[in-house]
Parts: structure tokens; sequence; C-alpha cells
């Protein structure tokens, strides 16, 4: 049986692979971080994100509400899957820099539409800021969609 894929770290791994890291490296700043959201502490808590923003911007990468949405169709022997990821961006510099990393993560996602292994294609779908309680903290998040089409729903 072939594994199910990993919306989440295959998102981060794109990511890093195919970032243009010249233009922040130019400007004084080091490349990001790429973290995965582990999940929860025994408790239910959710794990704390700890990094520092003194050092790079952070992005945090973690499953999307829903993780997976699968539609039969048809007779129900194939269907349509859709994988939400959610990233989740930090960098103390200023609002351009939040909005320059926005500009790449889109980028990477139409260059690289079709190029993921475990998905037919990968589709950028929002952006919001966060802007609530931050001080002189620029937050933004970003939703991806992965998506596999006429797949196969029957498990051998």
């Amino acid at each position: 049986m072939t594994p199910e894929p990993l919306p989440v770290s295959d998102v981060l791994d794109l990511l890093e692979t195919n970032w243009d890291f010249t233009n922040y490296i130019a400007s004084g700043g080091q490349k990001p971080g790429f973290i995965e959201a582990t999940g929860t502490r025994a408790n239910g808590s959710p794990d704390p994100f700890r990094a520092d923003l003194n050092v790079n911007d952070q992005i945090i990468g973690r499953a999307g509400n829903p993780a997976m949405d699968e539609q039969p169709i048809g007779n129900f022997k194939y269907g349509n899957r859709q994988y939400m990821v959610e990233l989740e961006i930090y960098t103390l510099v200023d609002r351009q820099r939040l909005y320059n990393i926005l500009r790449e993560i889109r980028r990477v996602c139409h260059l690289k539409v079709h190029d993921m292994t475990s998905f037919q294609r990968i589709r950028f779908m929002n952006f919001s800021e966060q802007t609530q309680q931050q001080v002189n903290l620029w937050v933004g998040v970003i939703g991806i969609q992965l998506e596999n089409r006429a797949v196969l729903l029957e498990i051998t």
C-alpha cells in the first residue's frame, strides 16, 4: 500500500527548494526559516511557537481546516481530493517584507503548479494579514490548496 502524502511537509520542501533567497540576503536579511507545526501536547494545547525573529523571518506550515476533503464522482470508485495547508508568516522587519514573502510564495506556487510528485496541482488560495494585537510584528496567513483529481478511492 502506498503511503498517504504529507501535504504540509511537501509544501514546505517545495518552497525551500525553489525559494529565491537573493532578494532577502541582498536587503540584509537572512533566508526565512521553514517550520512544520507538529501538533498538540498531551493535554490538547497547541505546541508553542519558538523562533528568534531577530535572526530571520519564519514561515510556519500547518494543516488547514479541513485538512483533507474527498468528493466522490460517478459510481464512487473515483473522486477528487483537496488538501488544505496554512502558512503563517512572521517578520519583525516591516509590512513590505511581509508582502515580499507573500509574493515569493505566490511565485513558487504559480511556477510549480504541476511539479509536485504526490499532488497534481498546487494552488495559492488566499492571504490575510493579522493586525490585532501585534506592535512591530507583522503576521500573515496564506491558504494553499493541493489537489488530486479523479483518483482511485478504493483501498486495495
